[in-house]
């Protein structure tokens, strides 16, 4: 007797395989039988006719790594399929962290993950870590955050790692993947990961390498530089061995609009010499921050207690605001999704240009007052992208899906809540730049191969049963940028490890 009996539904089992008709039984938390068991027992029974069976969405770029220690927006992330998240992404997490450092990270990344009081912050290691994620909602696959790796080691040093501090950070990596990491991320915008080399890279990755995990990167520009950055991951994962998983591939500034295409031959050449590169995309052209992003990057440096005395001090302020005074930069690309009310009002979800205008200040002054005002806890969405280079980095084989979803905030960026039912919709049904199986295949089961999840993001026998059961006419992403936590419609039914998680009918 099966626990549950899905029957008549068009089965998508994540390997880009066509669909065909099959039932689909359940046992406890594993799929025990797929075929034409219409007839067979089952202590709960769904007719899924008109509708797609296939396994739970993994979102490999995910930022849900307090939100679901703090059980915030968890049931908005399962709702569009999401039945596993891969944290520690962009080298920013919380893990290796000495008590003194988990602090500081606790405060530098509070635009980007947010502050949730509720939660216990006592672990240290990736191994205490993981086991605070055991039994949630979701399943969870972690990375090892270089910065939190340099930071250890290092503190906050703006410059190269010694051969004695590069040795200590391979002891941590390695340590860390014993522990039950999938890999190591890093963010090379990102203080304090910019200050890396590419051959501290090549060192921290051999070890990654070794217990046959990932180099998660977020390059080092996605600007005028894009090409050069992504050769450098390239090396990176050339030289050290390592599985290279570029991150949030977009081509960010107008200068390269229409650079897909090069990206792509330099991705296909990488593969074809052996290197084994793959890279996750988002469906929309907007992308979303940390407002101290905004700043010059020597500004950013030190940690929050540094940035916080350069925003105190007049003199400092007004050399940074000289400095960004000439950047050519359209400010009305700019808009507050997160930014809690101060002195200077409640501008959350306004256009940076506008909010400066009310408050008679300039852009670079008041961004500092902001920031300052909210000790750092400020969040932007930023115009960008281009929608045909979207589409075809997208229908690149190695390309799969994130949400690189910034959570928290009145006026969160809509990936975080809508990524997943979006795809489906506007990239299969609307546009038709995927066929639904290799849309699905992109958010299954090619992130789990890409993670070695050998029992998940594929429908099988013996597999884990997360599965998502959703109709295809009806699916749609509801979040947008007024309401960016607005439920998907069409999936109804969502199950992670054999649980009813989601459950619409």
């Amino acid at each position: 007797m099966f626990d549950l009996l899905i029957t008549r539904g068009k089965l998508i089992d994540g390997t880009g395989a066509p669909w065909r008709y099959a039932d689909v039984g359940i046992i406890g938390e594993r799929i025990a039988a797929i075929g034409s068991l219409g007839d067979a027992s089952a202590t709960r029974r769904i007719d899924a006719a008109g509708r797609v069976v296939c396994p739970g969405f993994i979102d490999i770029h995910s930022h849900a790594d307090l939100t679901l220690l703090a059980h915030r927006w968890t049931e908005d992330r399962l709702r569009q399929g999401i039945t596993t998240e891969v944290i520690g992404q962009d080298g920013l997490s919380y893990a290796p962290a000495s008590a003194q450092h988990l602090q500081e990270w606790r405060r530098y990344l509070v635009g980007l993950n947010g502050d949730f009081p509720e939660i216990e912050w006592n672990w240290r290691s990736v191994g205490d870590l993981l086991k605070r994620y055991q039994n949630q909602a979701a399943n969870v696959v972690y990375l090892i955050p270089h910065g939190a790796v340099r930071i250890e080691v290092m503190g906050w040093e703006a410059r190269p790692a010694r051969a004695d501090e590069l040795r200590a950070m391979v002891d941590l990596v390695r340590q860390g993947m014993a522990e039950g990491a999938a890999g190591i991320s890093t963010g090379l915008t990102y203080i304090p990961c910019a200050h890396a080399t590419t051959d501290e890279m090549i060192a921290l990755c051999e070890p990654v390498a070794a217990a046959g995990g990932i180099y998660a990167t977020h390059l080092r520009s996605y600007g005028a530089r894009l090409l050069d950055a992504l050769d450098e991951a390239i090396e990176i994962g050339r030289r050290s061995g390592v599985a290279v998983q570029v991150s949030h591939l977009r081509v960010a500034d107008p200068s390269t609009w229409g650079l897909a295409g090069a990206i792509l031959e330099r991705i296909d050449r990488a593969r074809a010499e052996g290197v084994d590169v793959t890279f996750d995309c988002y469906p929309y052209t907007v992308g979303c921050a940390p407002l101290f992003v905004l700043l010059p990057a020597w500004a950013q440096s030190g940690g929050p207690d540094a940035i916080l005395a350069r925003l105190r001090d007049a003199a400092t302020t007004q050399r940074i605001a000289a400095e960004m005074g000439t950047w050519q930069i359209d400010w009305s690309w700019y808009i507050l999704s997160n930014a809690p009310a101060t002195s200077l009002g409640d501008w959350d979800g306004a256009v940076i240009t506008a909010a400066a205008r009310a408050t008679n200040l300039s852009i670079p002054l008041f961004i500092q007052r902001l920031l300052l005002e909210t000790e750092l806890n400020a969040t932007i969405i930023a115009r960008g992208g281009n929608e045909d280079d979207n589409d075809t980095m997208f229908a690149h084989p190695a390309a799969m899906l994130c949400s690189d979803g910034v959570l928290i905030g009145g006026h969160p960026h809509p990936r975080g809540y809508g990524a997943f039912p979006r795809l489906l919709a506007e990239y299969v049904r609307a546009r038709r730049v995927l066929r639904l199986e290799d849309a699905i295949r992109k958010m299954s089961g090619l992130p789990a191969a890409r993670l070695n999840l050998q029992n998940r993001g594929i429908v099988r026998n013996g597999a884990a049963a997360d599965v998502v059961i959703f109709s295809p006419e009806r699916i749609a992403d509801g979040a947008d940028f007024t309401e960016g936590r607005r439920p998907p419609q069409g999936i109804d039914w969502v199950f992670v490890n054999g649980h009813a998680v989601v459950t619409d009918l």
